[in-house]
């Protein structure tokens, strides 16, 4: 089989991955923070390693970073746990539904969502986000990568930005985050991040956070037990425990921080050269097949992620005459992102994605061309 679903979770990890999660499962760890006896003191350890390593990845300190179960749960917290009805929050087509959905949800009682649209090239520019802010916006949220297209926007502009308006920035770095650098920034606007590990950070899934920088205050939203504070009627509202009820999945916690030792062993640069590499390879030969419809807004230095239609079939067929006639795995229609869909065109044929991770190889994509140049003639 080859593997061009890396923007729904990897498959193909680092050999190490494995070998921590395992031993998190062998290895006698017991609950974090709920016993003083061993098991439960190396647990904790454990947590406080993995703590450090996002931190570090992310340019955070360790008691900015919460775990969550993905991306999606850390939105959640994120939009409910620090919007109110009274704020005003901008975002963009590129938004996921893990995104989406909860800010539909304040939309209903009684918070003010704007949604900017797409430019004439099919992409969000800083200009289109500056002309879209309101007065009375309190708030961006953002997808800075689209799962769709893999178009980008000015991470490090928008977070100035932010910086100047004092705006609130919400992150879902579910696409962004092992696929390029982080934004080297000395003086971050109050921002949440949410990532997830099981896609280019090549952890397990079960496993993501949420990066609190510039202590912006947080209602909980699951509450339970915290290992502390246990006589308290309300969940304690401190930063990271606000956003950590109940038992944390240490064995994923342990194969999380194997893949960002890989990745920093690696080299962000290194990671993102060859997404592009094999990124660019895929898009030029796809310019050589009949019938082909790229999206996006064709920036040069897009993720690694490409959606494409062949003809007028629907991206469902496509992608699964690829799959079963040679053995190609891809994605096809909306992939949760109802907005990016709307704006190209594409709600009733969706598209099928191509999604690429440092484990492919240039013969893979190759193969993927010659796949699709011969459907393209059937």
């Amino acid at each position: 089989m080859i593997y061009f679903d890396q923007s729904a979770t990897s498959v193909h990890k680092p050999p190490e991955v494995a070998e921590a999660v395992a031993l998190g499962l062998r290895g006698g760890y017991g609950n974090p923070s709920r016993g003083a006896h061993d098991p439960a003191l190396h647990a904790l350890q454990e947590v406080a390693k993995a703590r450090r390593a996002v931190a570090a990845y992310f340019g955070a300190s360790p008691l900015e970073v919460a775990f969550t179960f993905n991306a999606t749960m850390a939105l959640n917290m994120a939009i409910k746990g620090a919007l109110t009805t009274g704020d005003c929050v901008l975002t963009t087509p590129y938004s996921h539904n893990a995104m989406l959905r909860p800010l539909y949800e304040m939309q209903d009682r009684g918070m003010r969502l704007d949604i900017m649209p797409l430019d004439q090239q099919g992409g969000c520019t800083l200009a289109g986000i500056m002309q879209h802010i309101r007065p009375d916006t309190t708030a961006l949220a953002l997808n800075p990568m689209s799962n769709v297209t893999g178009d980008t926007v000015l991470l490090a502009e928008i977070i100035a930005l932010c910086r100047q308006r004092d705006l609130l920035l919400i992150l879902d770095m579910a696409q962004w985050a092992g696929t390029r650098p982080m934004p080297h920034i000395d003086n971050w606007p109050r921002t949440l991040i949410a990532f997830t590990g099981h896609k280019s950070l090549y952890g397990p899934q079960g496993i993501g956070g949420l990066i609190n920088l510039g202590q912006v205050p947080l209602s909980p939203i699951i509450t339970g037990g915290s290992g502390t504070h246990s006589f308290d009627r309300q969940h304690p509202g401190v930063f990271p425990d606000v956003c950590e009820a109940g038992t944390p999945n240490v064995p994923g916690l342990m194969g999380l921080r194997a893949g960002l030792q890989w990745l920093t062993e690696t080299g962000p640069d290194a990671v993102q050269q060859r997404l592009a590499m094999l990124r660019g390879r895929f898009v030029a030969g796809l310019a050589q097949i009949p019938q082909v419809k790229v999206y996006g807004g064709e920036q040069a230095d897009a993720g690694p992620v490409v959606s494409i239609n062949l003809g007028d079939m629907p991206s469902s067929s496509l992608s699964d005459a690829l799959y079963q006639k040679h053995g190609i795995a891809t994605r096809s229609g909306a992939h949760c992102a109802p907005l990016m869909h709307r704006a190209l065109g594409t709600v009733q044929q969706g598209t099928v994605r191509f999604s690429f991770s440092y484990f492919n190889c240039i013969e893979e994509v190759d193969c993927a061309l010659e796949a699709l140049d011969a459907l393209s003639t059937q």
